[in-house]
């Protein structure tokens, strides 16, 4: 049985492909899998990490692009198109996965060319171009939302499996997620993060709104303020006379590689509305306040938050709307209030789907002509 993903170029496309490998390793032993990414994105790293091979296609964004570099593009574009097409013809999958980004357009096309069934997985309630596009040559779309079937074209089998997350994030206990903070698990804890990159604005508006979070008894905050801008922010506390070090229960670090023990440890996330970060909120049911990035190209992460405040589960507040004073208020008005935080709690936990890797896996499987009890997996 052999499976080719293919998806990067961000970790918000990375990681869906390998929660996937994940469950099909354990539902065939001895899947071959063989990973497709771009040649400069983490997913080398991420893939090599979980041991499945890995070969780079040549692959670069079109939409809005300047006429130079639409040139660049569609030239490599045509070199992934051969890369792509030699992956598929050595490795000969029975299967394609396809988790977004534009380096899978061409090995989804080189896989539906060659006869191989695909599977598309979407992370936003709103689909990409490049999802919407190459879902004509898919067998199924996984989605994250019933709102998100719509934005498909008319007769697209889309199936609503949720985004897949990594089984850390569910299996981390409150508890262990606190102690490997140094925090206390009996006391309220806010994770706040901008992802990997970290957010200016997030960022600025934290340090203006900690006098009063730090001034909250027992309030424990989690920090996150990604890559490049730590400094500025320990500069901005320091001159607000707070000093982590000086202070239990606020961590503050440039990125949290044991993202699940924040996550188990909170009460309330502060953060983006990537459809990853969402899943893996709503799968430990958590209450957010979620601030949109404006800088992506289809607005996916409002349309994201959208769905959670729709249905109770998180505060929306557009990032030009933010700062300190709104950011402080949010924050309190959730946790001062028992029961609003116990209904957003509940609410997330109807959104959330901590199997999801594990319905993809099988929709995979029944793609390619394959039954799970046939290899003995599950």
């Amino acid at each position: 049985m052999r499976v080719l993903l293919t998806g990067g170029g961000t970790g918000g496309h990375a990681y869906p492909a390998l929660a996937i490998a994940r469950a099909l390793r354990e539902l065939v032993p001895g899947v071959e899998l063989l990973y497709a990414g771009t040649e400069r994105g983490m997913e080398a790293d991420l893939a090599g990490r979980e041991g499945i091979t890995y070969r780079a296609v040549r692959a670069r964004g079109l939409v809005g692009k300047s006429l130079p570099d639409l040139a660049r593009g569609v030239r490599e574009l045509a070199v992934g198109s051969v890369q792509a097409w030699r992956v598929v013809r050595d490795f000969r999958p029975a299967v394609a996965v396809g988790t977004g980004g534009y380096v899978q357009v061409p090995v989804v096309l080189a896989a539906f060319a060659g006869g191989v069934p695909v599977l598309l997985q979407e992370q936003n309630a709103f689909p990409g171009r490049a999802n919407r596009w190459l879902s004509r040559w898919a067998g199924a779309v996984g989605v994250p939302y019933p709102e998100t079937v719509a934005a498909f074209p008319r007769g697209t089998n889309c199936v609503v499996t949720g985004n897949p997350v990594r089984r850390e994030v569910v299996a981390t206990t409150r508890e262990q997620g606190a102690r490997a903070l140094g925090l206390d698990p009996s006391l309220p804890t806010v994770y706040a993060f901008g992802g990997s990159l970290g957010a200016r604005r997030l960022n600025q508006a934290l340090l203006d709104a900690v006098p009063e979070l730090v001034g909250r008894p027992g309030l424990q905050l989690v920090w996150s303020t990604g890559k490049g801008q730590l400094e500025q922010v320990m500069v901005g506390l320091a001159a607000k006379n707070v000093h982590p070090s000086r202070r239990p229960g606020l961590v503050v670090r440039e990125y949290f590689h044991d993202a699940p023990a924040a996550l188990a440890a909170a009460d309330l996330v502060v953060g983006r509305g990537g459809g990853i970060t969402l899943a893996e909120i709503t799968s430990r049911g958590l209450p957010a306040v979620i601030v949109p990035s404006p800088n992506v190209a289809h607005d996916e992460q409002t349309h994201n938050a959208r769905v959670l405040e729709a249905r109770g589960a998180a505060r929306l507040v557009p990032e030009n709307e933010l700062d300190g004073p709104r950011l402080a208020g949010e924050i309190r008005t959730i946790l001062d209030d028992p029961c609003l935080r116990r209904s957003m709690a509940a609410a997330s936990r109807t959104l959330g789907r901590p199997d999801a890797a594990r319905r993809l896996a099988e929709l995979a499987l029944s793609l390619s002509g394959t039954s799970v009890t046939r290899y003995g997996g599950g």
